[in-house]
This record gives C-alpha cells, sequence and structure tokens, in this order.
C-alpha cells in the first residue's frame, strides 16, 4: 500500500473510508429467528412433504430433513421457518475414497491405467486442490466401491476434467480432452442406464467420448432407477488428459420447490448445451412436464413467502438448489434465510423472479459443470419480471447473483465472490433499464459486475476491492479481474445485442496489482473497467479509483480503463490516483475507436517507486490492435505530464486543452462583452467570443492531432 500524505489525497481517501463504513452499516444479513408457537389459523408442519392450500400460512415447529427434495408448496402460501432447518439431500450419501486425488493413488485400481500419475495442480494445471490425475490415452482407472442407500433417485457419476488451453489445441476444440465413464454394479457388471428425458430418450450411462466445454468442466453418466447398492466408477481417458473429483453423488435436489411444471432434462449434453433441469426424480409425465400426484402446481400469477430460517444442503452434492421454482408468473418472496450448500453445481436460489432481503447465501462450489452462459451463480433470477434483492449477503458461489428481470434493483448487499471460472462475475446484469447500488464487492477470488449485451443500466454508489488474480483452469497465460465489464463482442451500432446506454457513475474503485513469484510466465491484469462495447456510447464518469500495483517494474498489470474491442465510450470526471500507468487504450483484447476521455483526474500517487506516463495506445498482439480516433480532453494531472506511450502502430487520436480567460481593464474592472479571437500557430482564427457578464471567456482548443507518425499541432 502506498502511503498518502498529501491534504488533497487524505481528503479523498477520508471520502473513500467514509464511504466503506457507510455501506458495512447499510448490510443486512439472516438473523437467527426465537421459535414461537403457531398462532390461531396459522398450519404447523412437522415433516418433508407438499403444502398447497391458498392463502394458508404454515409454521415449522421443528427441523425438517428428507433424503432427497424436502417441502413442495404451492401459490399464495407463506412458509415459516420459525427458526428451524430444511435439510435435503439427508440420506447419508457417501463418497467414493480419495476422489480428488489429495492422497495419490490410494483407493484406485491403475491397473489398466500404464501412463497414470498423480500432478501438483500448482505446476501443471490449476483446477481443484493441489493434486490431479493425468492420463494417457487408453489408461483406464477403476474406483473402490461407493453404496448408494436410496434406491431409484438420481445419482451422476461424475469426472472432472481441466480441458487444454486453447492455444495448446491451436483454436482446434476437437483437441480438448475426452473421457468416458462407466459405471459398475457390486457383481462387477457394466450399468447401462437408458433414460427418457422431456426431449428423447437416451443412454445416459454409460457416456462415451465427451470433452468439456472450454475451460474445463465436469462430465457425467445420469444413473436413475437402480436399486441401493454398492457401485463403482470407471474412467477411461480417450486421448491425454488431466482429470480430478471423480465420484458418484445425488443429483437433482431442492430444499423447496415450487412446480409449475418440470423440466425433465438431466443428461450430460442438456449441461452441455446449457438446457434448463428441474424436478427430473418429481415427473410423471416427461412429454408434459407433469409432476407426481400430491405436488402442487402453482399456475398462474401469485406469491410465496418464505422467511425465518436455514435451508441446507447435507451432502455435497451435484446440481441441487436451495429453492427453486418454474412458475413462471409466481413471485418469490425471500426474508430472513441463510441458505447453505456444497459442490458442483450446487447453488442457492433458481426461481424466475424474486424479491429477497435480508438473507445470506453461503455456497462452496469449487467449478461448475459448464462455465459458459449465465446460469449457476449462487443465485439465479431467471425471468424477465422484475426483481429486487437488497441487504443481502452473498459468499462463495461462482458468480453470487445473476438476474435476466427489466427494471430490477440490487442494492445494499454484500458480495464475496469465489470465482475460479471465466466470466462468473460477482453480478451478471442482464436486465434493462436495471438500477445496481449501494453495494460492497470484495471477491476472495474473482470479480464485480459485468453487462455483456444489455442496455441502460444504472451502476452507482458502490464499492468494489478488486485483487489480481492467479492462473485459471482455462487461462494460464494472462487473465483479467475487473470491477466492472461492459461488452458485446463487436455488435453493429444499435445491435438489440449491443451494449449501451449503460450509465456508471460516483462508485469507489480499489485495485491491487500483483505478480505471483510462483508463475513467472503468466501476466495478471486486474482493472476497474474493462470497456469492450461497440454497439453505442456507455457512460463512466465521476467515480473514484485507486490503482496500486504491488509489483510495479514487472510485467503485472492494473489499469483504471481497460479498453479494447471497442467503438464509442465517454469516460469523464473520474478522480484517478495510481502509481502505474492507469489507461490503456487499444489494449490486448482488441482495437478501440472513438473513446472520449474528458475532464479525468490523473495523479500520481505519492512515494510512487517508478516513473510511468499517464496512458498506454496499442497492443502489437495484433496489427489491428490500433487506437482510432480517441479524444483526450482537458484531463488535467497532477505530478505527471501528458504523455502517450504508443507503439510503433497506426494510431490516430487527438488532445485538447481548456482555457479561461478573466478579462479586466487598467482597474480592475470586468470586461463583460468583450470580443476575443483566438488564433491558431498558423494565424488561422479558430476562436471568437464574447467574454460572459463576468469576464470570463472559457474554451477547449486542440493542441495536436496525432496521425500514425504525423502529429498536427495547434496551438
Amino acid at each position: 500500500m502506498f502511503p498518502i500524505k498529501s491534504p488533497k489525497l487524505i481528503f479523498t481517501f477520508i471520502s473513500f473510508f467514509s464511504f466503506c463504513l457507510s455501506a458495512l452499516e447499510s448490510e443486512g444479513q439472516y438473523v437467527p429467528a426465537q421459535h414461537r408457537i403457531p398462532a390461531a389459523g396459522e398450519i404447523p408442519v412437522s415433516e418433508s412433504g407438499s403444502y398447497g392450500i391458498p392463502g394458508a400460512t404454515y409454521v415449522l415447529v421443528n427441523d425438517i430433513k428428507d433424503i432427497k427434495s424436502t417441502l413442495f408448496l404451492g401459490k399464495d402460501i407463506t412458509l415459516d421457518l420459525n427458526g428451524y432447518t430444511v435439510t435435503y439431500a439427508d440420506g447419508n450419501y457417501g463418497h467414493v475414497l480419495n476422489y480428488g486425488f489429495e492422497e495419490g493413488l490410494t483407493g484406485w485400481d491403475i491397473s489398466k491405467a500404464p501412463g497414470a500419475r498423480i500432478e501438483n495442480t500448482e505446476e501443471v494445471h490449476t483446477f481443484i486442490g493441489d493434486r490431479l490425475l493425468r492420463m494417457k490415452a487408453g489408461d483406464e482407472i477403476t474406483s473402490s466401491y461407493i453404496y448408494l442407500p436410496v434406491a431409484g433417485r438420481s445419482y451422476f457419476a461424475m469426472c472432472g476434467v481441466t480441458g487444454n488451453y486453447y492455444n495448446e489445441m491451436g483454436g482446434d476444440l476437437n483437441k480438448d480432452m475426452r473421457v468416458s465413464i462407466y459405471v459398475d454394479d457390486e457383481q462387477g457388471n457394466e450399468i447401462r442406464c437408458i433414460t427418457t428425458y422431456g426431449d428423447s430418450t437416451r443412454v445416459s450411462c454409460p457416456i462415451i467420448n465427451r470433452s468439456t466445454r472450454l475451460g474445463g468442466g465436469f462430465i457425467f453418466a445420469h444413473l436413475n432407477k437402480l436399486p441401493a447398492g454398492k457401485y463403482r466408477i470407471r474412467v477411461k481417458a480417450e486421448n491425454e488428459c488431466l482429470v480430478d473429483e471423480i465420484d458418484i453423488r445425488p443429483a437433482m435436489d431442492v430444499g423447496i420447490g415450487i412446480v409449475e411444471k418440470t423440466h425433465p432434462m438431466g443428461h450430460y449434453d442438456h449441461l452441455y448445451n446449457r438446457n434448463h433441469s428441474a424436478f427430473f426424480d418429481y415427473t410423471a409425465d416427461v412429454s408434459s412436464g407433469k409432476p407426481f400426484k400430491g405436488i402442487p402446481v402453482a399456475e398462474g400469477a401469485g406469491t410465496v413467502t418464505i422467511k425465518n430460517g436455514i435451508i441446507r444442503n447435507a451432502t455435497i452434492g451435484i446440481l441441487s438448489w436451495g429453492i427453486q421454482s418454474t412458475a413462471r408468473n409466481v413471485r418469490i418472496i425471500m426474508d430472513n434465510l441463510k441458505i447453505i450448500s456444497s459442490g458442483i453445481n450446487t447453488i442457492a436460489v433458481d426461481v424466475p423472479q424474486a424479491s429477497i432481503t435480508n438473507c445470506t447465501f453461503d455456497i462452496r462450489s469449487p467449478f461448475i459443470i459448464n462455465r459458459h452462459g449465465s446460469e449457476f451463480y449462487a443465485v439465479d433470477l431467471q425471468g424477465e419480471q422484475a426483481s429486487e434483492v437488497s441487504f443481502c449477503e452473498f459468499y462463495g458461489g461462482q458468480g453470487c447473483l445473476c438476474f435476466k428481470g427489466k427494471f430490477s434493483a440490487i442494492h445494499h448487499n454484500y458480495f464475496v465472490n469465489r470465482q475460479t471460472v471465466t466470466n462468473h462475475y460477482s453480478v451478471m446484469a442482464m436486465g434493462d433499464g436495471s438500477k445496481i447500488f449501494e453495494n460492497r464487492f470484495e471477491p476472495e477470488i474473482g470479480s464485480g459486475i459485468e453487462i455483456f449485451r444489455h442496455r441502460n443500466i444504472d451502476i452507482f454508489n458502490n464499492e468494489f476491492h478488486i485483487k489480481a488474480a492467479p492462473p485459471s483452469c482455462e487461462y494460464n497465460d494472462h487473465y483479467s479481474t475487473n470491477a466492472i465489464r461492459i461488452a458485446d463482442y463487436g455488435a453493429a451500432t444499435g445491435s438489440p445485442e449491443g451494449s449501451y446506454g449503460n450509465r456508471i457513475y460516483n462508485n469507489k474503485f480499489h485495485i491491487t496489482g500483483r505478480k505471483f513469484e510462483k508463475y513467472p510466465d503468466y501476466i495478471p491484469m486486474a482493472s476497474a473497467f474493462f470497456y469492450s462495447a461497440s454497439a453505442g456510447d456507455n457512460e463512466i464518469f465521476g467515480n473514484g479509483i485507486i490503482i496500486n500495483q504491488d509489483n510495479p517494474g514487472t510485467d503485472a498489470e492494473a489499469f483504471a480503463f481497460y479498453i479494447g474491442n471497442a467503438r464509442g465510450g465517454r469516460i469523464y470526471n473520474n478522480n484517478i490516483i495510481a502509481n502505474v500507468t492507469p489507461i490503456w487504450v487499444a489494449c490486448s483484447y482488441g482495437r478501440a475507436e472513438h473513446t472520449k476521455l474528458t475532464g479525468n483526474s490523473i495523479t500520481r500517487a505519492e512515494y510512487t517507486v517508478r516513473n510511468f506516463k499517464p496512458v498506454r495506445m496499442g497492443s502489437l498482439e495484433q496489427p489491428d490492435y490500433i487506437a482510432v480516433g480517441t479524444e483526450f480532453r482537458s484531463n488535467e494531472l497532477t505530478g505527471l505530464e501528458f504523455v502517450v506511450d504508443e507503439t510503433d502502430q497506426h494510431h490516430s487520436y487527438s488532445v485538447f486543452w481548456i482555457l479561461k480567460i478573466n478579462l479586466y481593464d487598467q482597474k480592475s474592472r470586468v470586461l463583460s462583452g468583450t470580443e476575443i479571437k483566438i488564433m491558431d500557430r498558423n494565424g488561422k482564427e479558430i476562436v471568437s467570443q464574447r467574454t460572459d457578464n463576468y469576464g470570463s471567456l472559457r474554451v477547449e482548443l486542440p493542441e495536436y492531432f496525432a496521425d500514425g507518425n504525423e502529429k498536427t499541432v495547434s496551438t
């Protein structure tokens, strides 16, 4: 941390600290409720099951649990957990011995895997834990037996696969790692499951010759309708692979379910293609999504209120939900809940729309099946109706919150992301016209907010603490963590797939860059803003940004603005304090066209170790990663001069400064209405204006225009 002694910087830092305190005071969280006796007319609940009388208030009178899913609710009811705990997947489920290879090869039969060897993730490929297993093509490993105690239900026989790095495959995803998964019964006979889903009938076990999506993930075989008993998993490498977390786990359980229709999907190919799954094991008719008899059907508009207690997953599982709803027009109201879960794709909430207040979400999910798409955050709000999330705490998840409802409000929350997969930001903002304000973002690892192909979202009065991250499973050479990213992947101007009309203002950012000695060839980057939008202007203004590079002089990067694959953008009146170059236009992500940076204050942090230039321009990674038509207008610099550190590519940009004149006569009287003419260096008149009532004239003048190697000086 660099010391700050000047009065101006002390004031800035005090303001920032005051903002932190106000943010801390405004956050809410779950508070344990005192048990009470149900009032007259309220219905006591003492066991798992279905509860759906319209207008009823149900009150728990003890902790309840179930070996699978615990409660199903109808619409227009209230469920008061009354300080008790709802536990799901409480079937005394075990795990494959040493499923994560942290104890080497203990418990594994490698007699058919001559190429198998344990390796360290830190040295070979970032994934889960400290160790993983390398397998050569044709190797087949077999686990010890595991007892599956509940008959007939869904289990996933799962295998984590790191996948190859994109550059190692030369961009050919067909060269990615591929495995096959088999399951044997206690007699050593191979299990074969033919499963009917909502779209087709498929072989769900074994799963043959499958890869993950880019960035690694999990491949699984779906077991169902099997008797209880002992089973084991076999994994065959179809090419050279790195595998981990090989296990058989209960799947597709919910703590509390609200059903309009079931979504009977659950094959690996469904998850690979991002098909939604819900209530598979409770489906009576897969073609219609009709649930089992006795489960309430929540059709039409209505509400369900759930409050005052804990919802807990009893096992480290795969693909489960604390609360899940498929009722498209039912608003789920959650207040004073704590939801705890762990495993792969084990999340707290998956509902169309919700009002969520004073809740705590603690989700320990070290990875997910498929990182692509906007699903499997700790809380997924998937519908287009507005949601509100306020006064909550989020810990963990692969991303904390994804919302898609237009005109939603996300405010006064605390987000502690534990992101290990690409693009699962603390908040994925996908609701046009929404507002995100008065939140605090402090990821253990990962990024803040992403706006991807959405519009007219206001982000204001938030606080961000973002640190550079170590290599990820997908990126081992260069990886970024960002407070805010706006992206649309080069969308055409005005495109409905574009990100534009978004406004980000009055936020506070503390960005920390660092170099990781363990990874000398890796370039970590942290930024306040990663701007890669092209379809129209977004406005970024009035923000306070502190950039502290812990290891200046290394190739580690930290920026206020990281701009690439971008067109347009208005960045103005931001206050930046930095000890390294804070702005990169046309960065290593791509070219930048017609970006305007106006009235920003850039201050060299006191006790900065190395000199730096305020702006970096261009990247030699590709010939066209250049700046085109960038405008630098009247930015204020303290402790350094305005200099552009540009590559020798053909950039074009212009530099302007504000000239202010106060005109008085010899007796110090204001000369209002007096004409002033200003000429350029060639004598050409460029301004002819009169002073205002105070004898002042304020005008912005060009200093120079740069076009490749040519620089045209105007003043």
